[in-house]
């Protein structure tokens, strides 16, 4: 019986499908989240009912056109990532908000080597990166702002996506990605050769300009 009602807890856990989808399969989840699920899991069901609510609201404000419709490493992606740590940080506290975003993260790099996508796209250290910082600025909304209802959060996290509080990763107006000398990466030959590390560049949600600012 408590196998069953772990399983049940977890499925819909993980961040990992896109954002316009809110189907979660429990094998969607790493090794690492599933254990952590099993001994936390009054904090994972307060999680499981943040990400579909976190996905809802990325969609209205990607249709609203308040934010871009990249959610992979766009302002949607910053947002999904920040509104997620927040509403987790005021719900279950900093310090598990931040090991269940962590363990996200390191999920990602595994699943880059075995060639499993998310968001249609593999994950990548710079995207790993741009989602850690996130996460963190996440949480101190979070923290900040805990005596603050759900949606009064989610629109001053909005709120700092559209003011640069955040990062995104830089792209030019044909949606390829830049280093910070503003070339165009070259991805052709990184994922046949496993590399996970790409020097792709970060800046503000609110840059929409091509030369890099800080």
């Amino acid at each position: 019986m408590r196998i069953i009602v772990i399983l049940l807890l977890v499925s819909g856990f993980s961040l990992r499908t896109a954002a316009q989808n809110n189907d979660v399969h429990y094998s969607d989840l790493s090794s690492k989240e599933k254990h952590w699920a099993m001994f936390h899991p009054r904090a994972a069901k307060k999680v499981k009912k943040i990400i579909p609510a976190v996905r809802s609201d990325v969609r209205l404000k990607m249709t609203e056109n308040k934010i871009d419709s990249l959610i992979h490493g766009g302002q949607a992606d910053a947002y999904r990532h920040a509104l997620w740590m927040a509403l987790s940080a005021k719900h279950i506290g900093d310090k598990k908000a931040r090991r269940v975003g962590q363990m996200h993260e390191e999920s990602n790099k595994v699943h880059f080597y075995k060639s499993i996508k998310e968001d249609n796209a593999l994950q990548d250290s710079m995207s790993c990166q741009m989602d850690l910082l996130n996460n963190d600025l996440g949480i101190a909304y979070g923290i900040g702002y805990k005596d603050k209802s759900d949606d009064e959060i989610k629109e001053l996290v909005l709120n700092g996506i559209l003011a640069g509080e955040f990062f995104m990763l830089f792209r030019n107006k044909k949606n390829e990605f830049l280093d910070c000398e503003g070339n165009v990466v070259s991805n052709e030959n990184r994922i046949a050769e496993k590399r996970w590390y790409v020097p792709y560049c970060l800046v503000p949600t609110n840059n929409t300009s091509e030369i890099p600012t800080r």
